[in-house]
């Protein structure tokens, strides 16, 4: 369809944005591709240009901004953890809830324990709602927001406890305009310092791999390596959990029965604790739990648990 759509023997319409928004931005089909194509980048293209075309798109997109612009304000205004200093400096990128979900303060702790400093800098959304969605502008603008701040600082690493924020900081080098900044996850930090936690006590749990989580391998040997933490995998952990059909109402059969496989596959671990590492993964997880199982983020369910 998109090969027509370029060719122009296709025009954008509301049946072809309908076959693209049935795309749940998985990337699971870039992973099985010989040639590593990356669909979502190309489906988020084509919807970008029906974005421009349509002033509905663009009004959603405004709501959704707001929201954000809201969720900022709040962050601004909340306490905040102090770091210890050390000679190594990080810079700490929360995205639309670190500060307001406790997860800045986690990270806080868990780098300090590994004598790393962690600068906090009030930044804004990533940026990633706007890209799929067609928002090109508007994804740029919070691009331009993230270099204009880290900018007034030294080349400081910057890191991360979401997997889609870490995913898009990186894409950033991609569109030409911006200098390569180092992005790492917060687990990695763990796994090269070989932190071994200890759990106040015996917690048996799931965890749910967000489609974005690049560095698995990290959060595998965190898994195994803290005492007193009983991992069980789940059918499909790393299956996605459908957050953008949240956006798909007309296709509400096809995303509940998604949201309850994934619902089943979670009770069927025996597990009442459900880790994960993304803001959207948590809130769509935790949405549709039924009040069987509670769904915490990775490092804050450490640095909450950990002797």
């Amino acid at each position: 369809m998109l090969q027509g759509l370029i060719k122009g023997e296709l025009k954008m319409s509301k049946t072809l944005n309908r076959y693209l928004d049935l795309c749940i931005k998985c990337g699971a089909c870039s992973k099985f591709c010989p040639s590593g194509i990356d669909v979502v980048e190309i489906v988020a293209l084509a919807k970008a240009e029906y974005f421009k075309k349509h002033k509905i798109e663009k009004f959603k997109t405004s709501i959704l901004k707001l929201l954000l612009n809201g969720l900022y304000f709040i962050n601004s205004h909340l306490p905040k953890r102090k770091s210890k200093k050390f000679a190594k400096k990080v810079i700490y990128f929360g995205g639309c809830g670190g500060t307001s979900l406790g997860s800045e303060n986690s990270v806080i702790k868990i780098l300090n324990s590994m004598n790393i400093e962690v600068i906090t800098p009030e930044f804004e959304c990533c940026g990633f709602p706007f890209y799929v969605k067609g928002d090109m502008d508007s994804f740029l603008e919070y691009a331009d927001k993230f270099y204009n701040i880290l900018d007034k600082y030294d080349s400081y690493d910057v890191v991360t406890n979401c997997a889609t924020c870490e995913k898009t900081l990186k894409s950033y080098a991609k569109l030409g305009k911006y200098k390569t900044v180092n992005i790492k996850n917060v687990f990695e930090y763990i796994r090269e310092n070989q932190l071994k936690l200890e759990l106040k006590k015996t917690t048996k749990v799931t965890y749910h791999k967000p489609c974005n989580l690049e560095n698995f391998n990290d959060v595998e040997w965190i898994l195994a390596n803290t005492k007193n933490l009983r991992y069980v995998e789940m059918q499909d952990f790393d299956k996605c959990c459908g957050l953008d059909g949240l956006t798909n109402f007309k296709e509400r059969k096809i995303m509940s029965h998604l949201f309850k496989e994934k619902h089943n596959n979670i009770v069927e671990s025996g597990a009442k604790t459900v880790l994960t590492s993304c803001l959207a993964c948590k809130i769509t997880l935790q949405l549709f739990s039924g009040g069987k199982y509670k769904v915490q983020d990775f490092i804050e369910f450490l640095a909450k648990n950990a002797k």
